[in-house]
């Protein structure tokens, strides 16, 4: 089957080998620098969590990668923004998790269906370590009812977590060697689990839009232009970072929190302690 058809029968593709072993490497050491340097900082998690791109300029250049490009452009179009970059790392044995949920959820834009989500390995990825679990064609049973958690140990800011039961025979492991990738539609469910290994998960997510999509009604928000014709676009536009949390980066950076506030008020309200 092509990487279409298995996107759109099962909701997702993974094992795609998107990088050599020499860009693995040079990513990994960036990633891993980054940790060792800001991981005790006060906006580590701020910084990790969301816009990642707006601030350093490797994980930018990764999501501008051709070989990455080429998959999704297979799956959207040849008009791409970069949505958002996150850099969700899991420290070794710790119970940092994702419970079950889908992406697009909370996401005040539209179309959803012109987004897809990429997770590229960076690490070894096993159960072992964290890595993603996802339900095979869930994505074709829409929208899941979800409640918020506020879990401690969720890695999502509202510890979603779908309220419908899974299906446990169309549950697949996504295991990645470093350089790979995984994609999936914006309505699969997934997860991950602790990293009980001795070393770091290591991975970049990117959620990539075609130039179709745009903010809902009463929003405001920006993308990253990466190729093509997106000049009709509702985003602003971003520009990657010249150096990695420069100044201009982080005035950028926040910025760009300040314009989506309103997607994470219900985070910072008294109900959401």
């Amino acid at each position: 089957m092509t990487l279409n058809a298995d996107y759109d029968l099962d909701g997702f593709v993974t094992g795609i080998d998107v990088l050599p072993a020499e860009k693995t490497q040079y990513y990994s050491e960036k990633y891993q620098t980054f940790i060792d340097t800001y991981h005790s900082h006060s906006r580590f998690s701020d910084w990790t969590y969301y816009r990642s791109e707006l601030l350093l300029k490797w994980v930018a250049d990764l999501a501008s990668e051709d070989s990455l490009l080429n998959v999704i452009e297979t799956l959207i179009g040849p008009d791409i923004l970069l949505w958002n970059a996150f850099l969700p790392a899991k420290p070794p044995h710790t119970d940092s998790h994702f419970a079950w949920h889908q992406d697009a959820t909370y996401w005040p834009v539209e179309p959803t269906s012109e987004i897809v989500s990429a997770w590229i390995a960076l690490s070894p990825v096993t159960l072992e370590s964290g890595g993603m679990q996802m339900v095979r064609g869930s994505h074709r049973q829409g929208q899941q009812p979800h409640e918020a958690t506020y879990d401690d140990s969720s890695m999502l800011r509202r510890g979603q977590r779908v309220t419908t039961e899974v299906d446990d025979s169309r549950i697949c492991d996504i295991d990645l060697e470093p350089g790979q990738a995984s994609v999936h539609h914006t309505l699969t469910l997934h997860r991950s689990g602790p990293n009980r290994s001795d070393h770091w998960r290591l991975g970049v997510g990117f959620n990539y839009a075609s130039s179709n999509v745009g903010p809902l009604p009463g929003y405001e928000d920006s993308a990253m232009p990466l190729r093509g014709d997106v000049a009709g676009s509702k985003f602003h536009f971003n520009h990657p970072p010249k150096s990695d949390l420069d100044s201009d980066a982080l005035r950028d950076y926040e910025a760009s929190l300040q314009r989506q506030s309103k997607r994470y008020s219900d985070v910072n309200d008294s109900s959401a302690s």
